[in-house]
């Protein structure tokens, strides 16, 4: 009963939000909002397929996982390119380590499905959305040193999305690391706080979004800037010399 009106609950704030985005707020965060539909299709169809279809919903589930985690990704790239998008040189560099990361971590779930016994999909979806979800973890809170020392600030909107992620995105790694390292039956008590979580995450995300906040002016800090080309640069090579490292574990 408890589960069904927290289910309900997600629902009409979900729907509330991608109202509420109409027309300004969702041209200027596509992925956060398209990963928001995406969450409220999946809750709408969960139900139906786990009652008439119990024998695929596993299969459901484990997908939509690994598609709502690279979703999720992708959200953090819309961070920090809001975040970041008046300092041009350090906003270079953190798209190329973001999507290197990202190539890595699909690389390393890949060569470990493929070079082992048997593929199944649960273990492989939970163990790449546990590494999914932890780097996203590492990610928000290397931003919020960003936002620390170089003193950026943000508007209302942005906050509010970081907030509600950063609470969601760290339920969600206890979660799956109780899964993988412990198995099933211990994850199962953590396992139930994510819903809480998620309820709470969009309390949050409808506060903070219920209507666009200006963005604050913030002038373009040189040394943000240089330090950003060096190092830009520097991590180029580096990130050339770890694809072709990944290259030759793939191929042996």
């Amino acid at each position: 009963m408890v589960g069904e009106l927290i289910w309900c609950a997600c629902i009409s704030l979900e729907i509330v939000l991608l109202l509420r985005s109409i027309p300004f707020l969702f041209r200027r965060f596509p992925i956060f909002y398209s990963y928001i539909a995406c969450v409220l299709i999946q809750d709408l169809i969960a139900i139906p397929i786990y009652r008439n279809l119990p024998g695929a919903y596993a299969t459901f589930y484990w997908t939509s996982t690994i598609l709502m985690a690279i979703l999720g990704y992708l959200l953090i790239l819309e961070i920090y390119g809001r975040s970041l998008e008046k300092f041009a040189g350090a906003a270079r560099l953190v798209r190329i380590v973001l999507l290197v990361a990202f190539f890595l971590v699909v690389a390393r779930a890949l060569i470990a499905l493929f070079g082992g016994s048997p593929a199944r999909l649960a273990p492989f979806a939970a163990f790449l959305e546990r590494d999914l979800r932890t780097l996203q973890a590492i990610l928000l809170a290397a931003l919020l040193g960003i936002f620390t020392f170089y003193r950026i600030p943000t508007g209302r909107n942005l906050r509010g999305i970081m907030a509600g992620y950063t609470l969601y995105v760290g339920v969600r790694v206890l979660e799956l690391t109780a899964y993988t390292e412990l198995g099933r039956a211990d994850a199962l008590f953590v396992s139930k706080l994510e819903p809480f979580s998620y309820l709470i995450c969009l309390g949050i995300w409808t506060t903070a979004l219920w209507s666009r906040s200006s963005e604050p002016d913030v002038e373009t800090a040189p040394h943000v800037e240089r330090g950003g080309e060096q190092l830009a640069g520097v991590t180029r090579s580096k990130l050339l010399r770890a694809r072709a490292y990944l290259a030759r574990i793939v191929r042996s």
